[in-house]
């Protein structure tokens, strides 16, 4: 497995800036968030990525944007800019996309109210990312009301109603920590293409590796037996985005070894 980072671990710099400074810091694969790369796009930074050489991942849109809103304006919106962010993910050379699931409106909705339009939307996320060669993550999310892609078994049950050898699980350990046990997660996933990890403290999640209560030395050797793909460390500190990176990578690269 390869240590990877997010490019919104060092949100205040320039997504250029980022590319340098991963390779600076001994980081082979950068995850570039979508909203990172349209602040910062100049018109220059599709190539200046492809010519990076860093492996690269997306992360899709996320902000205000629900793929089963119950406003169609907002639905049709949510998957057009997800479906720019998969053709722009291919044009950089990107291996892998994750887009977040939808997500109930309202908080008297039920999950069931929303299955079609969570399938739709996948499958049509999904045959774009075929189109243009590139593999699509559907992120299993942190415990909230709204959330419904909380569980292995919703995870397992919305991959195979979609069907499509490019769409996987984006496997978040910090999100699965706020629901159940890490390990027990894993073993019930069926399908991981991809996976973010930070840790997890008092049910904040994405704080920094090793300050939390995940047990990585369980939980690592557990993914290792379903994947072997790169591990994409997430969250931000404002206040130390430098150390933030280092001493997560650090931590994760000495429990991998």
């Amino acid at each position: 497995m390869q240590v990877a980072i997010s490019s919104l671990l060092f949100k205040s710099l320039s997504l250029e800036r980022v590319i340098d400074l991963a390779k600076e810091i001994g980081i082979t694969w950068l995850e570039v968030w979508s909203e990172h790369f349209w602040r910062d796009d100049d018109g220059r930074l599709l190539e200046r990525l492809s010519r990076s050489g860093l492996d690269l991942s997306v992360h899709g849109p996320t902000g205000d944007i629900n793929l089963t809103s119950s406003n169609p304006g907002i639905r049709a919106e949510s998957l057009r800019q997800v479906l720019q962010g998969v053709e722009e993910a291919a044009r950089m050379g990107a291996r892998v996309i994750t887009v977040h699931p939808g997500y109930l409106t309202g908080r008297q909705d039920l999950p069931e109210s929303i299955q079609d339009l969570q399938i739709d939307a996948l499958t049509r996320i999904a045959k774009k990312a075929k189109e243009v060669g590139i593999r699509v993550g559907m992120e299993t999310m942190e415990k909230k009301n709204n959330e419904v892609v909380i569980r292995p078994e919703i995870a397992n049950e919305l991959i195979e109603a979609v069907n499509m050898e490019n769409l996987g699980v984006t496997f978040d350990i910090s999100h699965a920590h706020t629901v159940m046990d890490v390990v027990e997660f894993i073993r019930s996933l069926r399908k991981i293409v991809h996976v973010h990890i930070s840790d997890t403290k008092a049910g904040k999640v994405h704080v920094l590796m090793g300050q939390g209560e995940i047990a990585f030395d369980a939980v690592l050797p557990a993914l290792r037996e379903k994947y072997d793909g790169a591990l994409v460390i997430e969250g931000w500190n404002p206040k130390d985005e430098m150390g933030m990176v280092t001493r997560s990578a650090s931590f994760l690269r000495q429990r991998l070894a």
